[in-house]
């Protein structure tokens, strides 16, 4: 493969070449965004909306969790609550849907096309353990899931520019609530992350031109974070908060630049602050309200700074309990984080109707709305054994992104929803 730069000489040639140059970049900055947000509504994080009980309370969770997959991935605190031996297995299913149509301004030729993307499947694993009967007023949690991602694939549209992305984040947690007195519980967790970030472009040498782009094909990093958290019982109401900071990752030798060399580029998922409250003063305590709220410093991250404003995210979660069955409804709303205005990306060298084209091809963090609903079983076919059910629906949105020629002033409109469904077994020793 060809690397080196067109000759300088060339007046011609090098503006052909700079104008397919910013095209190939423009794709791999399409390709970055397009595959990480489709976990809506906090971005591209999940934040329990998919864990086995609080998917269908909207994952809502920080102050009395329902499952020990969001007490360990969320408030660590909340370990301290589950007492003996617990392990859940589970998986949610995940469908992001997604339609782009554009005026043919910023990639040559107008299309309308649909996201080919499928199903994904999200694991739900965590082990907990109380450690009282060794003297130490403790729980110890470890745990698996995605925490964030997930991907799209346009590919079937040529005039995408044929892209086709993948961007996963699975966190392994280790987490400890410290129960300080009969009230106030403290916790910690760390998190070790695995991303896997493919671009799905292709390394090559444009016609008549002799320098390279394209991507690496898959590339992964290891990157890290932690959460503190605290809760506070005031008898039939419990308040709780965490903080959560940064998480990076250095994709290396990722994209070509124009001299045919590989570029790095990191990307950041935001430092988070979340306070839930719930009470069960109801029906003799059998009706558990619940309502959360997080905040998300998407502007001081890196990367995703550049086309994301922070966000606020609301959700309410109500559970009623009758003998062995726990009905579940909840609602969240997100804020919309997009940037309205522009002007770079990262390290990538793309025009602002680019990036604006990027942003509507990463539109899935426009949801507002989520609805969903769940159902526990306790002692489901033999003692000792929890079932949990969840489904759920985001609704609708769509946004015109930049200024052009289509219906609504924009150069391309973006169209979204999705909906997920799970379950998880949970047994108890």
């Amino acid at each position: 493969m060809k690397t080196t730069t067109a000759t300088q000489g060339d007046k011609k040639g090098g503006i052909k070449m700079q104008k397919k140059y910013s095209l190939a970049l423009l794709a791999a900055g399409l390709a970055l965004g397009a595959n990480s947000a489709h976990a809506g509504p906090h971005g591209y994080d999940l934040h329990n909306t998919l864990a086995p009980a609080s998917a269908g309370l909207a994952g809502t969770s920080i102050a009395t969790p329902q499952d020990n997959v969001s007490a360990l991935f969320g408030n660590p605190a909340t370990l301290a609550k589950f007492p003996g031996t617990e392990f859940t297995l589970g998986v949610s299913f995940y469908q992001p849907e997604a339609r782009l149509r554009h005026d043919g301004s910023v990639t040559g030729e107008a299309f309308s096309a649909r996201s080919d993307q499928g199903i994904y499947p999200i694991p739900q694993i965590a082990v907990t353990h109380d450690f009282e009967d060794r003297g130490l007023p403790v729980t110890a949690g470890l745990g698996l899931t995605a925490t964030s991602g997930i991907g799209a694939d346009f590919k079937g549209e040529p005039a995408s520019g044929g892209t086709s992305a993948q961007f996963l984040v699975l966190g392994v947690n280790a987490g400890l609530g410290y129960r300080v007195t009969e009230n106030f519980n403290l916790g910690a967790a760390a998190t070790v992350s695995y991303a896997q970030l493919d671009l799905g472009l292709q390394n090559t040498v444009p016609p008549g031109e002799d320098f390279a782009f394209g991507s690496a094909g898959n590339t992964n990093d290891i990157g890290f974070r932690a959460t503190l958290g605290a809760t506070y019982d005031f008898g039939d109401t419990t308040v709780g908060g965490f903080y959560q900071t940064k998480q990076r990752h250095r994709f290396s030798n990722l994209v070509v630049d124009g001299t045919g060399e590989f570029q790095k580029v990191t990307i950041e998922q935001p430092a988070n602050v979340g306070v839930g409250i719930s009470n069960n003063s109801l029906m003799d305590g059998d009706l558990l309200l619940m309502a959360d709220v997080l905040y998300k410093d998407w502007s001081s991250t890196r990367f995703w700074g550049d086309v994301y404003d922070d966000q606020w995210a609301f959700s309410v979660g109500a559970q009623l309990t009758r003998n062995n069955i726990k009905y579940r409804l909840g609602y969240g709303y997100a804020e919309d984080p997009t940037r309205s205005t522009v002007s770079g990306l990262g390290n990538l060298a793309i025009p602002v109707n680019g990036i604006e084209y990027l942003q509507a091809a990463q539109a899935q963090v426009i949801y507002k709305h989520r609805l969903t609903a769940g159902l526990g079983v306790e002692d489901f076919l033999t003692p000792g054994l929890n079932l949990d059910l969840s489904a759920g629906w985001q609704f609708k949105e769509d946004r015109d992104y930049g200024t052009g020629t289509l219906s609504g002033g924009g150069h391309t409109n973006a169209e979204v929803y999705s909906w997920h469904v799970g379950f998880g077994l949970t047994w108890q020793f």
